[in-house]
């Protein structure tokens, strides 16, 4: 049985009770006849604009089509009661094919952006005025159609149109309808709408599909739209073609914003615009039009979120002292906990892949892809970036998106690869995802509940007891943006477990958290084990992950390369170089004589977006004219440094020096090219934001095309996105040097490329260095690195582990251990001194 709260029940019947106050001071004829119809109609048209705010508050959905359906009830009150049908049939008919209409729009509009959904209702909307003009023997054209009486066939009386009646209904009803999506708003329909609206591929994760939640919010928002329909006609008594032009779409989508999206007191705000708006624009002698465009800008500019949410943020600022906006993680002193014993080989098969390849077009981001899982079996999965490693968890998971899937999946003897997503978490497979995607709109306790189709008490007993578990029941009603990072983790980790899965699915759950977060989620982790869930967990944090897994698969460039013991599997020549790289002959640089001036010096940085921190006082000095490689995993702070060291990033806390009038320039990592553009364009592009113009902007394109192989110089005027891979680098790289910079910063130059691509990128950087330019590469290779840069220094988990001159084969050896497992600066110090 659902749950309804008190306060919930108090909060739905101050609807029906400020409707039967207001119906009573109406029959004391106190209020004149016309100001008694005009609240009649602002009953109807709150009734009509609610229908509209919560399909944009809570689905996100903003319809141009609402006016349809709104016309769909009148007419069919109208031409129902010329021709003898009851109450009740007029009730159904209108809202039967208003859901059916609606339940179509919403459908077909979730596949496409808000911009073509905003398209589809208006083509439905002009389609509907059509109808209403062309259709005489039901709408009676442009002469419209009078209303009569409608009699009930439930014993219920007779409803005359255009009296008190009438009016004391439409208020009526208004009250009953701000009662029902009252009593909405706290069910778990309102949670999983807002879930899809907030982030779709999360949902999806949970079981909620967002097409469906769409097609169900249109369906039930047509409903109340037609039913305000029926109320016009009665309160109005004729129905014409006029009240349903486009002009209401835009006045409805002013009313939502004006009183607020989502909000039940804003659909009377907005109701009351309606009926009110006319009259105040020809009391100041403007046109409507004009009024509502002035109002549609105030509210857009100055109330964000419309006027109810505006008024509560104020007194909610006068009557309370504003809390912390970000609260932080409970601390725990438990050491960390020892993992079970791996299953023996006797335990019960879970999960198997065969030969799974995924593709996007011509390139294969998984390929020969086995392995298997047993009933409470921890497996990691480790490589570098690029590995295909969260592809397998998107295969796993259901969310390839547009790549194309083969070979076999079986998960509890059933083939997985067949079942939508949406069915997976009813198999019980949860998963978390890297960068904790929780549905912002949603309470910390309605994340976890959003799980469920019906929230009962016991649902809702155990969700508060899954989040004591995780550490967040102090948190349980503040929504996600208040939380740190860690507890924003946990949360992900929560919604994951609210079901009880077999199999759990972690990607990156260690990323970004302290050691007392994490200890608490190797916790976690244990206590799954414990319970005989299947773990598949990915992270670059090894030292973490091998504390609690079983078992280890490397992959490198989609495919397993090697599977072991934690530890041991490090000791693969394969698996280690996958990380570390191969290298290859040292390339010749630029001697140093060993008293350069330094070009960039960072002293004690530290840098934190929220409550995550990327870097831990690094000090660091980039000579002139050297090139310096900067090593470790994903995740260890190698971009965070870069753009500390560009310029473009101020540190939390530290200072950054720069000599000089240095120029610098950065490549990001994945190139960030203009795809649609030209190369030349692109170089222009560059060229502009140095305020490069006229005859020297002509210089540098031919400069910099020089620098280009003549393959990219004969191909200026092709579009970017028409290049290889590497291609792309280069020109990334050329468009850097558009500034003519002094020092030169590379984020990982090799992503992603054929070995003969790296090989020719680095050549061309090399060929920089020589010619005097200061080059700061960021790898995840420490044999590439090595064999191409004066000095290497290794970041791990956000600290200077280690750094040192490549040509120093002590330096090597230390220098691979603290790329796993992090190792103190001091004694490499020492030993170079």
């Amino acid at each position: 049985m659902s749950v309804v709260s008190r306060s919930n029940l108090a909060k739905a019947a101050l609807g029906p009770l400020v409707a039967v106050a207001l119906i009573a001071v109406l029959s004391t004829g106190v209020i004149p006849p016309y100001q008694a119809y005009s609240i009649g109609l602002a009953a109807v048209y709150s009734v009509l604009v609610l229908s509209v705010n919560l399909l944009a508050g809570w689905a996100g959905i903003w319809s141009i089509a609402h006016p349809a359906f709104f016309a769909m009830g009148a007419y069919f009150a109208a031409y129902g009661s010329t021709h003898g049908w009851s109450l009740e049939l007029v009730v159904l008919g209108a809202a039967g094919c208003s859901a059916a209409f609606g339940a179509f729009l919403g459908g077909a509009g979730a596949r496409f952006s808000m911009l073509y959904v905003a398209l589809l209702t208006l083509a439905f909307a002009m389609m509907s005025l059509e109808v209403m003009g062309q259709w005489t023997s039901v709408t009676g054209g442009d002469q419209g159609i009078a209303m009569e009486k409608l009699d009930s066939a439930l014993g219920l009386g007779t409803l005359a149109s255009a009296g008190t009646q009438a009016q004391y209904i439409a208020v009526g009803v208004a009250g009953v309808a701000l009662a029902v999506a009252a009593l909405a708003r706290p069910s778990a329909l309102r949670m999983r709408l807002v879930a899809a609206k907030s982030h779709p591929m999360a949902a999806r994760s949970i079981g909620i599909a967002p097409e469906a939640q769409s097609a169900l919010a249109f369906a039930v928002s047509a409903v109340f739209a037609a039913l305000a329909g029926v109320l016009l006609a009665l309160v109005v008594g004729f129905v014409s073609p006029d009240p349903f032009s486009l002009a209401l779409s835009i006045s409805l989508i002013a009313a939502c914003v004006l009183g607020g999206p989502g909000t039940l007191t804003g659909a009377l705000v907005g109701g009351a615009y309606l009926t009110w708006a006319p009259t105040a624009a020809e009391s100041v002698g403007l046109p409507q039009p004009i009024l509502q465009g002035v109002v549609l800008i105030a509210a857009l500019l100055f109330l964000r979120g419309g006027v109810v949410l505006h008024l509560g943020r104020l007194i909610r600022r006068l009557v309370r002292r504003p809390a912390s906006h970000t609260l932080t993680s409970v601390e725990f002193s438990e050491e960390s906990p020892q993992p079970v014993a791996a299953p023996g080989a006797t335990a019960a098969e879970l999960l198997r892949l065969d030969d799974v390849a995924v593709a996007f077009g011509g390139l294969k981001a998984l390929e020969g892809a086995s392995l298997s899982v047993r009933a409470g079996e921890t497996l990691a999965i480790i490589g570098p970036n690029g590995a295909g490693k969260t592809t397998l968890l998107n295969v796993l998971s259901g969310l390839v998106g547009g790549g194309r899937v083969e070979g076999s999946a079986v998960y509890g003897g059933r083939s997985l690869l067949k079942a939508r997503a949406t069915a997976r978490r009813r198999l019980g497979i949860g998963r978390t995802f890297q960068h904790a995607e929780t549905f912002s709109e949603l309470t910390v306790l309605e994340n976890v509940l959003c799980t469920r189709r019906r929230i009962t008490a016991r649902d809702r007993a155990r969700a508060a007891e899954l989040l004591d578990q995780v550490g967040l029941a102090h948190v349980a009603d503040r929504y996600p943006e208040e939380l740190s990072f860690g507890l924003h983790k946990r949360l992900d980790l929560a919604r994951a477990l609210a079901e009880e899965p077999e199999l759990l699915i972690l990607d990156e759950p260690f990323g970004g958290l302290d050691a007392t977060e994490r200890t608490l989620l190797a916790r976690q982790i244990v206590r799954q084990q414990r319970r005989g869930t299947a773990v598949v967990i990915i992270d670059h944090v090894l030292d973490d992950l091998f504390a609690v897994a079983h078992r280890v698969v490397a992959f490198d460039f989609g495919r397993p390369i090697g599977e072991g013991e934690p530890r041991k599997v490090l000791e693969d020549p394969r698996v280690r170089s996958s990380y570390l790289g191969e290298g290859g002959a040292r390339g010749e640089l630029p001697r140093r004589d060993g008293a350069e001036e330094a070009a960039v010096r960072l002293d004690g940085v530290d840098h934190a977006y929220g409550g995550v921190t990327a870097l831990r006082g690094v000090d660091l000095t980039i000579p002139q004219g050297s090139v310096v490689g900067v090593v470790g995993a994903n995740g260890a702070g190698k971009s965070t440094l870069g753009r500390i060291l560009h310029g473009s990033l101020p540190p939390t806390r530290g200072r950054r020096a720069a000599g000089g009038e240095l120029r610098t320039a950065l490549v990001p990592e994945g190139r960030a090219l203009f795809k649609t553009l030209s190369l030349r364009e692109n170089l222009e592009v560059a060229a502009y934001a140095a305020d490069i113009r006229g005859a020297e902007l002509r210089v540098r394109l031919a400069e910099t095309a020089e620098w280009l192989p003549p393959r990219l110089r004969e191909r200026m005027g092709v579009p970017a996105a028409g290049l290889s891979g590497g291609e792309q680098q280069i020109l990334a790289i050329a468009r850097a040097l558009m500034a003519r910079p002094d020092m030169l910063i590379v984020d990982e130059p090799a992503l992603g490329l054929s070995p003969a691509m790296v090989d020719e990128v680095y050549a061309r950087l090399g060929r920089l260095a020589r010619e005097g330019m200061t080059v700061v590469l960021l790898e995840q290779s420490l044999g590439r690195a090595a064999s191409a840069c004066h000095e290497v220094v290794v970041l791990h988990e956000g600290s200077v582990a280690v750094r040192g001159e490549p040509a120093d084969p002590m330096f090597l050896a230390r220098a691979e251990q603290a790329y796993f497992n992090g190792e103190e600066d001091a004694p490499v110090a020492a030993a170079q001194g």
